[in-house]
């Protein structure tokens, strides 16, 4: 069995807090990189200090900034691999309904398909960037490969599937389930109280709730509270709860005692625990 892992690089909800930044998920399955949202501060997060990107595919599991947004510096990373390490190999971008117009649009703020390389310069990876902006076409929708997936679907990526399941958020949204010799994990992604979201989850080792409503100071939504999450790992018969999207650091310990009233296992929150085995 390949080891594989979770990594918090941030849960924050709506904005970073204390420096932690809002949501994104490092999946390490099958020995593929997989970036569970891109929220602000996860860029940071993610790049280490010889600027790769380091990964192999990103699936957003909704369309708020605090999801999302973090994708601009993310391609910019990717960019600078292409032109000065030659990369020419795209990063599969899975995006739920409307989102290759809304990806288009942000990028289109930028003016990124303006940009211009000097023609038969560079490696391969810069002479490509060149000649996509030569034919009019977005940079960013070089570097990454993005199309859009509907909640319900499952994603195919070398051999490991996520499968996604349609929540309850407003707009268009998926929870996420990987599972992969052994290793088993759900994402609930944002989300109001969805008894068929813990039959989604059924028997997973790892159970990543959204527990917005964890304070004083959350600030409302469609999220669920620390209670709901317990309720739902509870339908779930989930082995290990992780309470993600808290209102503030400070909530943690109230946030788990809240939980622990309704799910008997064991009981994380993501400020505090931000690495699993799985």
């Amino acid at each position: 069995m390949r080891s594989s892992s979770l990594t918090v690089l941030g849960s924050s909800g709506g904005f970073p807090i204390s420096g932690f930044a809002c949501s994104g998920y490092l999946a390490r399955i099958a020995g593929q990189r997989l970036l569970l949202d891109c929220g602000p501060g996860i860029a940071g997060a993610l790049i280490g200090a010889d600027a790769t990107a380091g990964v192999d595919a990103v699936i957003i599991s909704h369309l708020h900034p605090d999801h999302v947004l973090d994708l601009i510096p993310l391609a910019y990373a990717l960019m600078t691999e292409w032109l000065t390490e030659g990369r020419t190999q795209r990063v599969p971008l899975y995006l739920p309904p409307g989102g290759l117009e809304f990806i288009e649009k942000l990028s289109g703020l930028f003016g990124h398909r303006n940009w211009r390389f000097e023609e038969g310069g560079g490696n391969a990876g810069y002479r490509a960037l060149g000649a996509a902006l030569a034919r009019g076409e977005d940079w960013l929708l070089t570097v990454f490969e993005a199309c859009e997936y509907e909640p319900g679907d499952d994603i195919v990526l070398d051999g490991t599937t996520v499968a996604t399941f349609p929540v309850d958020h407003r707009i268009p949204t998926a929870a996420m389930r990987i599972r992969f010799e052994g290793a088993d994990l759900v994402y609930s992604a944002d989300t109001r109280f969805l008894p068929a979201l813990g039959n989604f989850a059924a028997g997973t080792d790892l159970f990543l709730v959204d527990a917005h409503f964890s304070g004083p100071k959350a600030p409302g939504g469609l999220h669920m509270t620390p209670a709901d999450a317990g309720r739902l790992a509870t339908i779930a018969n989930a082995k290990r709860l992780v309470l993600c999207h808290l209102g503030t650091p400070e909530d943690c310990a109230s946030a788990r005692q809240t939980a622990a009233a309704h799910f008997s296992g064991v009981i994380h929150t993501a400020y505090d625990t931000r690495e699993y085995s799985l």
